[in-house]
Parts: C-alpha cells; structure tokens; sequence
C-alpha cells in the first residue's frame, strides 16, 4: 500500500555511504548480456524482488492513458506491461516497446503473438538513440528506469518525444536511507549484481531537472515507487 512517509526521511543521499559501497552501475554492453541470459527466467525474478502485488497495473494506471493515444514502454522487457497497454489505449492506440536485450525483446515478441496483440510495435536498440516515427502521449519505464546506465541521456530523449500535455511515469525499486534501507543494503546490491541496476537510482530528482513538478508515491516502506511527470 502507499505511505505517508516523508520524501526527505527517506531518500536524503548520502553520497559518503554511497561512495564507500561496493556497488558499481554496469555497462549496458554488460546489462544487455545478463538480460538475455536472464530473459527466459525472468518473470521467476519478481518473486525474489518482491514486487508489490498489483504495482505493474498501478503504474499503468498513473499513466491516465485513453483510447487511440500512443505509449513509448522505454525497458519493455519480456512484455509484461503489453497487455495492460495494449486495453489502456484500445484498438485505435499504438504502444512502442523498446529494449536494448535481444533475448528479453524474443519473450516480449512471443507474448505479442500469444496474446494477438495487433497495436503493439517492437523495438531493439539503446533508448538513447530510437528512432520513433511520431511523438508520443506517454512513457512508462517500468523496472527499467534504474537498469539505465545514460538515465539522463534517455530522459531527455523520451521527454523531447512527449507530446505537450504528455505523461511520464517511472514503477521502479531503490534503497533508501532510512534505518531499514541501511539494513537491506547487502541484499539490495546482491539484487542488483544478478538483476543488473543502480539501487540509487533517484528519478525523481532527475524528472525534477526538467524544470517541472514531480508526483511520488511509495509502496513497501519506502522501497517502491512510482513517480509522474506532465508535459506542460
């Protein structure tokens, strides 16, 4: 469920506990090799991460998406989202996913073909550098947003994409410095070694550059998050 829990209680960087951590962000040459070895296991992983029941769909519906719009799902994945996206924006809408793991984009093709989802279009490569054919009503990054190693890079990116009056929303996991986050620290690191990501990953300070107000919920003490940004 969400919580009241202040923002600055939680999240305050500490950038001296940061620094002294063994923890070291991937590159996404390194990313995109693990992902594909762990595509076919993938959906097993969210048990060991403890995604929150019905997160997936929350974020989803942050997104305030309506019939005929077009999404951008930057980190789609094995697909997961797809379905959801897809009975968002309805038979006239189109959704975009874009991964930089083949074998990640090779589940998410299967679901596609499975399911008979015809508005939907795949993309592999760097989201720093896609090639979209239109600009787009939203974006969700969905455990992907941490994954990143250019977070700033793709922000940017995805945000010239937005349509004025565009939503962006990132579901993602970090480790925040209260009591307990000092606490999960090992195990959050361990996490991130087998699921490649930045447990400090902070993006709501980094949608907050863009010179725009930023929406943040948090989910399981701290250690989920949602977070929205609207194009003016």
């Amino acid at each position: 469920m969400a919580t009241s829990i202040p923002l600055a209680s939680l999240y305050v960087r500490d950038d001296a506990s940061v620094a002294q951590s063994t923890f070291i962000r991937p590159s996404l040459a390194r990313i995109t090799t693990r992902y594909d070895r762990l595509a076919r296991w993938y959906r097993l992983g969210e048990a060991a991460i403890g995604l929150p029941p019905g997160l997936r769909r929350k974020a989803v519906g942050r997104l305030d998406l309506r019939g005929g719009e077009t999404i951008l799902e930057v980190g789609c994945g094995t697909g997961r989202n797809l379905p959801l996206l897809c009975e968002a924006v309805g038979d006239d809408g189109r959704v975009v996913g874009v991964d930089a793991s083949g074998g990640m984009l090779e589940r998410a093709q299967h679901l596609v073909a499975r399911r008979g989802l015809q508005n939907v279009r795949l993309m592999l490569g760097d989201a720093t550098e896609v090639a979209l054919e239109d600009r787009v009503d939203a974006v969700l990054f969905s455990l992907s947003y941490s994954v990143l190693p250019d977070r700033q890079g793709v922000v940017s990116r995805v945000w010239e994409a937005l349509r004025p009056g565009g939503r962006l929303v990132v579901m993602d996991a970090g480790l925040p410095t209260s009591r307990l986050g000092r606490l999960l620290t090992p195990l959050g690191e361990a996490l991130a070694t087998v699921f490649p990501g930045d447990p400090y990953s902070r993006p709501w300070e980094d949608l907050a550059q863009l010179g725009h107000a930023v929406e943040t919920e948090w989910f399981q003490f701290g250690t989920y998050f949602i977070c929205l940004a609207r194009k003016p």
